[in-house]
């Protein structure tokens, strides 16, 4: 049974490294507790209009459609509903090691459910056939979870890391959902598979609702070994970054959103990971935080 709980001064609020901890709005709280007892009917909206993207007959019909997703996903009337941003495998970790570890003695909390997203649509990936406990929700926005009654349960950061190591394996996308255009309205680290989740889809469709997260892939054509001895890129990538021309893979490093699917399951070894030098978004969420213990940037454990 849901019930609304807020606490002030006990509803940490997410600030980022080298911050001092503070509590969340009353007032965000309550819309943000609005939103998550609607968001099942947010999500299906959302996948009406991304059905009329694509079965719209001609340009003026479709750009409608989009310039509605995109009202949807990023204008100041509905600035309290989620935006995305996608971060590699190892910086979901540092977000769980950050919210447990540093956070977490200031009273900021880890919970994961079901996925709304599968919940909302019934729809699943290949060989699953209920919703897949891979929502982990942080901060206060794990409160509003668990007063909505949706299932929830608290775990650490070493549960939680757990879950995203299932999910990469899988070729789910990491994508850290903050509300209001601020990091501070961080509540959850989505595992997107490729059935139900709408920010993939309408991105790929508006251009919209997703940005590109601090790190990008490189790759060394000369290790490829193709798409017969290989492929897995082609098949992983949920952005089209990488696709078969000719026979041949090609990578477009320009629609690369940082996920590092492709990166696991390269038989050739060809793909890594680098720091993204035109990353927009560190007043969101910083790179000493996503990108601690690599590139140079100090471990997470400097900043505790």
């Amino acid at each position: 049974m849901s019930h609304f709980h807020y606490i002030k001064g006990e509803r940490p609020q997410f600030l980022g490294l080298e911050q001092k901890s503070e509590s969340v709005s009353f007032f965000r709280y309550l819309m943000h507790y609005i939103y998550g007892a609607n968001e099942p009917a947010i999500i299906r909206q959302a996948k009406n209009i991304c059905d009329g993207i694509e079965a719209a007959t001609t340009p003026e019909e479709r750009q409608k459609k989009i310039n509605q997703f995109k009202t949807l996903s990023s204008s100041k009337m509905t600035q309290s509903l989620p935006h995305a941003l996608v971060v590699s495998h190892n910086a979901s970790k540092n977000v769980m090691d950050f919210a447990y570890n540093v956070e977490g003695p200031r009273g900021a909390r880890i919970a994961v459910g079901p996925c709304v997203c599968q919940i909302a649509l019934k729809k699943y990936p290949s060989g699953v056939t209920e919703p897949e406990i891979k929502d982990i929700t942080l901060f206060y926005g794990a409160d509003i979870y668990n007063d909505l009654g949706a299932g929830y349960k608290e775990i650490t950061a070493d549960e939680a890391k757990q879950i995203l190591d299932e999910c990469h394996e899988k070729g789910y996308v990491h994508q850290a959902l903050y509300c209001y255009n601020s990091g501070a309205g961080l509540f959850v680290m989505c595992n997107c598979d490729d059935q139900a989740c709408g920010v993939i889809r309408g991105y790929n469709l508006s251009g919209a609702g997703t940005d590109k997260g601090p790190e990008i892939c490189s790759r060394d054509e000369t290790k490829c070994l193709g798409v017969d001895a290989c492929g897995k890129c082609v098949e992983r990538c949920r952005f089209h970054a990488s696709s078969i021309v000719d026979g041949k893979v090609v990578f477009d490093q320009s629609k690369c959103m940082g996920c590092e699917v492709c990166v696991v399951t390269c038989k050739g070894n060809a793909r890594s990971m680098q720091e993204r030098e035109d990353y927009e978004f560190e007043d969101i969420m910083s790179k000493k935080l996503l990108l601690a213990g690599r590139y140079g940037y100090e471990e997470l454990e400097v900043f505790a």
